[in-house]
């Protein structure tokens, strides 16, 4: 899983997560940020909410309830959940997916 992202992309500012099943590096953008995600099997995130979120799965398979609505998402299928929206999400396979956050403060740098 980790040669799916190319230097350019390994080399940008890895997220502050306490998860060690999960991997990230940021674009920080003025208003939002995009999270290239690695995620591993089995890893399960409760209920939530949060500003809006976009993404797309590059790979695996990702099971995600927004609202009401159970859904398995697979490569090359997109999601959006829209500001407050209460959801949950777990990981049926390793995924790698691409995610936009519409909060400039979302995530941290990880401290090295």
């Amino acid at each position: 899983m980790n040669e799916i992202f190319p230097e350019m992309i390994t080399n940008l500012p890895e997220i502050d997560i306490p998860n060690k099943d999960i991997k990230g590096f940021m674009i920080q953008g003025e208003s939002n940020q995009t999270i290239f995600f690695m995620i591993k099997a089995g890893v399960y995130f409760p209920e939530h909410s949060h500003e809006s979120q976009w993404g797309t799965v590059i790979e695996g398979e990702f099971e995600i309830t927004i609202g009401n609505e159970k859904r398995v998402y697979r490569k090359g299928e997109s999601y959006f959940i829209p500001e407050g929206t209460l959801h949950t999400g777990y990981y049926v396979t390793d995924v790698v997916s691409v995610d936009v956050f519409d909060d400039k403060d979302k995530f941290s740098v990880l401290k090295n």
